[in-house]
Protein backbone atom coordinates (compact mmCIF):
# COMPACT_ATOMS: atom_id res chain seq x y z
CA UNK A 1 0.00 0.00 0.00
CA UNK A 2 1.72 3.15 -1.43
CA UNK A 3 1.24 6.47 0.97
CA UNK A 4 0.86 9.84 0.00
CA UNK A 5 1.14 13.04 2.63
CA UNK A 6 0.68 16.75 2.31
CA UNK A 7 3.76 18.22 4.40
CA UNK A 8 3.60 21.58 4.84
CA UNK A 9 6.86 23.01 5.43
CA UNK A 10 7.74 22.92 9.10
CA UNK A 11 9.86 25.52 10.45
CA UNK A 12 11.62 24.91 13.69
CA UNK A 13 11.58 27.38 16.09
CA UNK A 14 15.04 27.99 17.39
CA UNK A 15 17.23 31.02 16.76
CA UNK A 16 20.58 31.69 17.51
CA UNK A 17 21.50 35.42 17.12
CA UNK A 18 23.99 37.68 17.63
CA UNK A 19 23.52 41.51 17.71
CA UNK A 20 26.47 44.41 15.85
CA UNK A 21 27.72 44.87 19.15
CA UNK A 22 28.58 40.97 20.34
CA UNK A 23 25.31 40.61 22.58
CA UNK A 24 23.88 37.39 22.46
CA UNK A 25 20.23 37.04 22.21
CA UNK A 26 18.81 34.35 23.69
CA UNK A 27 18.01 31.17 21.88
CA UNK A 28 14.34 30.58 21.61
CA UNK A 29 13.14 26.78 22.16
CA UNK A 30 10.60 24.78 21.08
CA UNK A 31 11.08 20.96 22.14
CA UNK A 32 11.37 19.60 25.60
CA UNK A 33 12.46 20.13 29.43
CA UNK A 34 14.36 19.96 32.30
CA UNK A 35 14.29 20.48 36.02
CA UNK A 36 14.74 24.04 37.76
CA UNK A 37 17.83 23.92 40.03
CA UNK A 38 17.83 27.19 40.94
CA UNK A 39 15.10 30.30 41.30
CA UNK A 40 15.70 33.78 41.97
CA UNK A 41 13.83 36.83 40.55
CA UNK A 42 12.89 34.75 37.47
CA UNK A 43 11.92 30.51 36.98
CA UNK A 44 15.69 28.82 35.83
CA UNK A 45 16.36 25.76 34.05
CA UNK A 46 19.40 24.25 32.44
CA UNK A 47 19.77 22.12 29.68
CA UNK A 48 22.82 20.10 28.58
CA UNK A 49 22.23 20.42 24.74
CA UNK A 50 19.34 21.65 22.51
CA UNK A 51 17.36 18.30 22.54
CA UNK A 52 16.60 19.64 26.14
CA UNK A 53 15.10 22.86 25.43
CA UNK A 54 11.68 23.62 27.01
CA UNK A 55 9.08 25.77 24.77
CA UNK A 56 8.38 28.81 25.96
CA UNK A 57 12.23 29.46 27.62
CA UNK A 58 14.61 31.79 26.41
CA UNK A 59 18.29 30.27 26.89
CA UNK A 60 22.27 31.27 26.96
CA UNK A 61 25.15 29.41 26.94
CA UNK A 62 26.96 29.45 29.98
CA UNK A 63 31.12 28.65 29.70
CA UNK A 64 31.46 28.05 33.21
CA UNK A 65 28.97 25.64 34.00
CA UNK A 66 29.22 23.90 30.90
CA UNK A 67 25.43 24.09 30.25
CA UNK A 68 22.56 26.03 28.63
CA UNK A 69 20.63 28.33 31.17
CA UNK A 70 17.07 29.68 30.36
CA UNK A 71 14.49 31.52 32.06
CA UNK A 72 10.14 31.44 31.04
CA UNK A 73 9.52 33.76 28.26
CA UNK A 74 7.52 37.22 29.11
CA UNK A 75 4.89 37.68 27.21
CA UNK A 76 6.85 40.30 25.02
CA UNK A 77 9.50 38.42 24.57
CA UNK A 78 7.25 35.75 22.91
CA UNK A 79 6.04 38.60 20.99
CA UNK A 80 9.19 39.93 20.35
CA UNK A 81 10.12 36.07 18.60
CA UNK A 82 6.49 35.76 17.00
CA UNK A 83 6.56 32.63 19.18
CA UNK A 84 2.91 30.62 18.49
CA UNK A 85 1.24 29.14 21.84
CA UNK A 86 2.22 26.29 23.16
CA UNK A 87 0.45 23.23 22.06
CA UNK A 88 -1.21 20.79 25.02
CA UNK A 89 -0.28 17.84 24.15
CA UNK A 90 -2.02 14.70 25.45
CA UNK A 91 -0.65 11.57 26.28
CA UNK A 92 -2.31 8.18 26.25
CA UNK A 93 -3.17 6.42 29.70
CA UNK A 94 -1.92 3.12 28.73
CA UNK A 95 1.24 1.65 30.42
CA UNK A 96 2.58 -0.43 27.91
CA UNK A 97 6.79 -1.16 28.91
CA UNK A 98 8.14 1.10 26.30
CA UNK A 99 10.94 3.64 26.65
CA UNK A 100 10.04 7.07 27.88
CA UNK A 101 11.33 9.54 24.86
CA UNK A 102 12.57 12.86 24.90
CA UNK A 103 13.37 13.50 21.33
CA UNK A 104 12.05 11.53 18.65
CA UNK A 105 14.89 11.66 16.35
CA UNK A 106 15.74 9.49 13.07
CA UNK A 107 17.00 6.51 15.18
CA UNK A 108 13.86 6.14 17.33
CA UNK A 109 11.64 6.65 14.10
CA UNK A 110 13.31 3.97 12.63
CA UNK A 111 13.48 1.46 15.70
CA UNK A 112 9.63 1.97 16.12
CA UNK A 113 8.67 2.44 12.39
CA UNK A 114 7.31 6.00 12.83
CA UNK A 115 6.57 8.50 10.32
CA UNK A 116 7.52 11.38 12.55
CA UNK A 117 4.15 12.70 13.17
CA UNK A 118 1.27 12.73 15.72
CA UNK A 119 -1.68 14.23 16.90
CA UNK A 120 -1.59 16.39 19.81
CA UNK A 121 -4.80 14.62 21.42
CA UNK A 122 -6.00 11.39 22.13
CA UNK A 123 -10.04 11.50 21.41
CA UNK A 124 -10.21 12.07 17.66
CA UNK A 125 -13.17 11.31 15.63
CA UNK A 126 -13.38 9.66 12.02
CA UNK A 127 -16.34 10.00 9.49
CA UNK A 128 -16.81 6.79 7.49
CA UNK A 129 -20.54 7.87 5.88
CA UNK A 130 -19.15 7.52 2.44
CA UNK A 131 -19.02 3.79 2.99
CA UNK A 132 -21.63 1.57 2.59
CA UNK A 133 -23.36 -0.24 5.65
CA UNK A 134 -21.31 -3.10 5.58
CA UNK A 135 -18.07 -1.56 4.81
CA UNK A 136 -18.95 0.65 7.77
CA UNK A 137 -19.53 -2.74 9.94
CA UNK A 138 -16.04 -3.82 8.51
CA UNK A 139 -14.40 -0.53 9.08
CA UNK A 140 -15.79 0.11 13.03
CA UNK A 141 -14.61 -3.50 14.00
CA UNK A 142 -11.16 -3.01 12.62
CA UNK A 143 -11.43 1.31 14.52
CA UNK A 144 -12.73 -0.67 17.71
CA UNK A 145 -9.69 -3.07 17.97
CA UNK A 146 -7.37 0.00 18.06
CA UNK A 147 -9.54 1.96 20.37
CA UNK A 148 -9.30 -1.43 22.70
CA UNK A 149 -5.35 -0.88 22.59
CA UNK A 150 -5.98 2.56 25.09
CA UNK A 151 -3.25 4.33 23.64
CA UNK A 152 -5.86 6.40 20.84
CA UNK A 153 -9.52 6.52 20.98
CA UNK A 154 -11.30 7.11 17.74
CA UNK A 155 -14.88 8.05 18.08
CA UNK A 156 -17.15 8.36 15.52
CA UNK A 157 -19.03 11.01 14.21
CA UNK A 158 -21.55 12.69 11.12
CA UNK A 159 -19.71 15.73 10.83
CA UNK A 160 -16.27 17.01 9.48
CA UNK A 161 -14.07 14.28 11.47
CA UNK A 162 -10.26 14.21 11.96
CA UNK A 163 -9.98 11.17 10.03
CA UNK A 164 -12.45 11.04 7.01
CA UNK A 165 -12.62 7.58 4.99
CA UNK A 166 -13.70 7.41 1.81
CA UNK A 167 -14.30 4.63 -1.39
CA UNK A 168 -12.15 5.61 -3.98
CA UNK A 169 -11.01 4.39 -7.39
CA UNK A 170 -7.36 3.70 -8.73
CA UNK A 171 -6.34 2.42 -11.80
CA UNK A 172 -3.15 -0.12 -10.23
CA UNK A 173 -5.64 -3.44 -8.89
CA UNK A 174 -2.47 -4.08 -6.50
CA UNK A 175 -3.16 -0.75 -4.37
CA UNK A 176 -5.87 -1.33 -2.36
CA UNK A 177 -5.70 1.88 -0.02
CA UNK A 178 -4.36 5.59 0.58
CA UNK A 179 -3.75 8.17 3.37
CA UNK A 180 -3.09 11.70 3.06
CA UNK A 181 -2.68 14.15 5.46
CA UNK A 182 -1.61 17.75 6.36
CA UNK A 183 0.94 18.77 8.97
CA UNK A 184 0.90 21.57 10.78
CA UNK A 185 4.04 24.12 9.58
CA UNK A 186 4.11 25.59 13.05
CA UNK A 187 3.66 22.98 16.02
CA UNK A 188 6.24 20.62 16.92
CA UNK A 189 6.26 18.22 19.84
CA UNK A 190 9.67 16.33 21.00
CA UNK A 191 11.22 17.06 17.15
CA UNK A 192 8.09 15.26 15.98
CA UNK A 193 5.39 17.31 13.56
CA UNK A 194 1.55 17.17 14.66
CA UNK A 195 -1.20 16.04 12.20
CA UNK A 196 -3.94 18.63 11.32
CA UNK A 197 -6.65 16.61 9.63
CA UNK A 198 -6.23 13.07 7.49
CA UNK A 199 -8.10 10.96 4.79
CA UNK A 200 -7.82 7.52 4.06
CA UNK A 201 -9.09 6.35 0.41
CA UNK A 202 -10.20 2.90 -0.06
CA UNK A 203 -9.60 1.67 -3.32
CA UNK A 204 -12.49 -1.02 -3.09
CA UNK A 205 -12.10 -1.81 -6.99
CA UNK A 206 -8.50 -3.38 -6.43
CA UNK A 207 -10.24 -5.03 -3.24
CA UNK A 208 -12.93 -6.80 -5.34
CA UNK A 209 -9.92 -7.57 -8.18
CA UNK A 210 -7.86 -9.43 -5.57
CA UNK A 211 -10.57 -11.23 -4.32
CA UNK A 212 -11.60 -12.22 -7.89
CA UNK A 213 -8.74 -13.71 -8.64
CA UNK A 214 -9.15 -15.88 -5.12
CA UNK A 215 -6.20 -13.64 -3.44
CA UNK A 216 -8.06 -13.35 -0.35
CA UNK A 217 -11.67 -12.77 1.07
CA UNK A 218 -13.19 -9.10 0.96
CA UNK A 219 -14.23 -8.53 4.58
CA UNK A 220 -10.18 -9.99 5.62
CA UNK A 221 -8.96 -7.75 3.15
CA UNK A 222 -11.20 -4.50 4.08
CA UNK A 223 -10.45 -4.60 7.43
CA UNK A 224 -6.84 -5.29 7.21
CA UNK A 225 -6.48 -2.30 5.01
CA UNK A 226 -8.42 -0.24 7.84
CA UNK A 227 -5.92 -0.89 10.65
CA UNK A 228 -3.15 -0.28 8.17
CA UNK A 229 -4.26 3.45 7.26
CA UNK A 230 -5.59 4.11 10.57
CA UNK A 231 -1.94 3.71 11.44
CA UNK A 232 -0.69 5.96 9.38
CA UNK A 233 -3.08 8.91 9.60
CA UNK A 234 -1.88 7.84 13.36
CA UNK A 235 1.79 8.05 12.89
CA UNK A 236 3.16 5.10 12.02
CA UNK A 237 4.96 4.06 8.69
CA UNK A 238 5.89 1.09 6.56
CA UNK A 239 7.20 -2.01 8.88
CA UNK A 240 9.76 -4.13 7.03
CA UNK A 241 8.87 -7.22 8.80
CA UNK A 242 6.38 -8.57 6.39
CA UNK A 243 3.78 -10.73 9.24
CA UNK A 244 3.00 -6.79 10.18
CA UNK A 245 -0.22 -4.75 9.80
CA UNK A 246 2.00 -1.80 8.66
CA UNK A 247 4.34 -3.97 6.03
CA UNK A 248 3.41 -2.67 2.50
CA UNK A 249 2.48 -6.19 0.09
CA UNK A 250 0.81 -6.43 -2.96
CA UNK A 251 -0.40 -9.88 -3.00
CA UNK A 252 -0.39 -11.63 0.00
CA UNK A 253 -2.71 -15.03 0.54
CA UNK A 254 -2.88 -13.88 4.53
CA UNK A 255 -3.69 -10.12 5.59
CA UNK A 256 -3.33 -9.92 9.23
CA UNK A 257 -6.84 -8.24 11.07
CA UNK A 258 -5.85 -7.55 14.31
CA UNK A 259 -3.01 -5.49 16.12
CA UNK A 260 0.20 -7.33 16.07
CA UNK A 261 2.62 -6.40 18.82
CA UNK A 262 4.69 -3.86 16.57
CA UNK A 263 1.25 -1.86 16.09
CA UNK A 264 0.96 -2.01 19.83
CA UNK A 265 4.44 -1.04 20.84
CA UNK A 266 4.83 1.65 18.55
CA UNK A 267 1.97 3.31 19.14
CA UNK A 268 2.54 3.24 22.98
CA UNK A 269 5.87 4.64 21.92
CA UNK A 270 4.57 7.52 20.02
CA UNK A 271 1.33 8.71 22.19
CA UNK A 272 2.52 7.50 26.10
CA UNK A 273 5.57 10.20 25.43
Amino acid sequence: MKISSKLVKSAVISLSLITLIGTTIPIVATPTTIQAKKAKKKHYVTAKNKHQFKFGYAYVYNKKKHCYIGHKMSKKERQQFNMPKEQKIQKAKSNYDVPNINNFNNTICSQYSLLGYRWNKINLTFNDNHLNAHQQELAENSIEKINNLNSIKLSKTNKKADITIQIAKKENPRVVGQSTYTISDDDKYKNINLYEIAEINIYNNSILTQVSENIIDYDTLFKHVILHEVGHCLGLKHNPTQSRIMNVTNSRSEHITDPDQDYINDLAVLYQN
